[in-house]
């Protein structure tokens, strides 16, 4: 999968049309007392109940739970980097998506420019109350329901629904309710591709409520510098260097940041994750029976829509059977962990851990990182062009079929694919396979392995 660099940006920005329907625009009505009602999408797909009706209840929180959706909302709005292609034309924004399951209602949205994913979880906790559908699918997140949900108070309570009843399901005059988008491929592969990133993180450092907003009010207030800070923990708290330290996180663009500051107040602890090579990072709040979990690129402008953290797993499925065992066995379940599926499943774990990853680029499953697991949701999108999504999977499939890969030794691995008229060397160095082109030169196999080594690899599984 590969990535539009700033020298791609130049290009014409590829971008899919995507319609969402609603019986009526999302709103907050004051009748009687506060009622938050989430309009939900209706789906082309017949088998799926259009408009499900997911939850219907009270808020033990209202003013916490609006504060959270209006966060949802601020990411979905904004716009970290502005590629050159973009600067005269202004994509309406895609709207948040949700997801029931397992008691969870899981709020995802993702920034414009692909550099940011934010999520909200309601737990159990959170609400008195139904949730009477399982499924994903898209809410109405409009100008004047962030307007409404800034004058929410805790006083006065808060009625929540998620979809529409079922005498509004039967109505039959109602209006439809249309939004027409054009989404960039960047965007949906970021999408697919988040969770593949969080799922290679680990905790790094938790702090409490009162550390986290000390911290990230001493951050400059705007900082877009692209020159990364490192994140550290020591015996005073969280401070910055201009240098990586053990145990530390990258930070580029603190910006980003800025939208859990109004939050700190109520939060009662803030974890931060990352990946071992530093190339992302995740900054999870958590409250009482609620979670934030916001997720940043490395850089902004690269953002998350090409890093090919799964191509491997795509390209050499170890077990053709456990693909589908495990897709039949979804059932909008909130945690999904590979060593008990494996044992359910009767199948090794490598096996299911590379399903897994295959299953979330495929807009699937999402990721936790709090817990470390899957969880099942279906993207609300046309991924019928998913393996356009995957330019070097496709690339190296290629390859294979032009018996372009000549494998000279296995021992340690070395090989030659003829790529055009040039014929590029692949060797494998500490454990590591190396390639002599110009991505693998310019990326290090940081964002996944280069379309050569995809194909030296697949020919040496077979």
């Amino acid at each position: 999968m590969t990535i539009a660099t700033q020298s791609d940006m130049l290009a014409p920005m590829t971008t899919q049309a995507h319609a969402y329907h609603y019986l009526q625009a999302s709103a907050l009505t004051e009748d009687v007392k506060p009622r938050l009602q989430l309009a939900t999408s209706g789906s082309d797909d017949k088998a799926v109940v259009a408009h499900p009706h997911f939850f219907e209840g009270l808020l033990k929180q209202p003013r916490l739970s609006a504060e959270l959706l209006t966060a949802v909302h601020i990411i979905v709005g904004s716009r970290f980097f502005t590629p050159a292609n973009t600067l005269a034309k202004n994509l309406m924004l895609a709207d948040p998506v949700v997801t029931s399951g397992g008691g969870i209602l899981r709020f995802e949205g993702f920034s414009s420019c692909c550099s940011t994913y934010i999520r909200v979880d309601m737990l159990p906790d959170s609400y008195e109350g139904d949730i009477v559908s399982k499924g994903t699918t898209n809410v109405d997140f409009n100008a004047p329901m962030r307007a409404a949900l800034a004058r929410v108070r805790d006083a006065a309570g808060l009625a929540f629904s998620v979809g529409q009843d079922a005498f509004t399901l039967h109505a039959g005059g109602n209006s439809v309710v249309e939004k027409k988008v054009e989404l960039p491929l960047r965007w949906i592969r970021g999408m697919l591709e988040v969770q593949s990133y969080q799922a290679g993180m680990r905790k790094i450092v938790e702090v409490s409520g009162a550390e986290a907003l000390r911290f990230l009010r001493s951050l400059p207030r705007a900082s877009t510098s692209k020159t990364p800070l490192w994140i550290s923990h020591g015996p005073f708290g969280l401070r910055t260097t201009t240098r990586p330290e053990l145990n530390s996180i990258r930070l580029v663009d603190s910006s980003r940041l800025r939208v859990l500051e109004a939050l700190l107040p109520r939060v009662k602890s803030m974890a931060i994750f990352a990946d071992e090579a530093q190339q992302a990072s995740a900054w999870v709040l958590q409250f009482a029976g609620a979670r934030l979990t916001l997720a940043l690129s490395a850089e902004v402008w690269r953002g998350f829509s090409g890093e090919g953290q799964a191509l491997r797993a795509l390209m050499n499925m170890q077990d053709a059977n456990a693909l589908p065992l495990l897709r039949a066995h979804l059932q909008w379940q909130s945690t999904l962990q590979a060593p008990a599926l494996a044992q359910q499943l009767d199948l090794s774990q490598a096996s299911i851990e590379d399903s897994l990853r295959i299953l979330g680029v495929s807009g699937l499953l999402g990721f936790d990182v709090t817990e470390g697991s899957y969880f099942h949701r279906v993207l609300p999108l046309d991924l019928s062009m998913a393996e356009d999504l995957h330019p070097r999977l496709a690339a190296a499939r290629e390859l294979i079929k032009d018996n372009a890969v000549i494998i000279i030794k296995k021992q340690p691995l070395e090989a030659t694919v003829q790529s055009a008229d040039i014929a590029h060397r692949v060797r494998e160095v500490d454990g590591e396979l190396r390639c002599t082109c110009p991505w693998y030169a310019k990326h290090q196999g940081l964002r996944g392995p280069c379309k050569h080594v995809l194909a030296v690899e697949a020919m040496t599984e077979n």
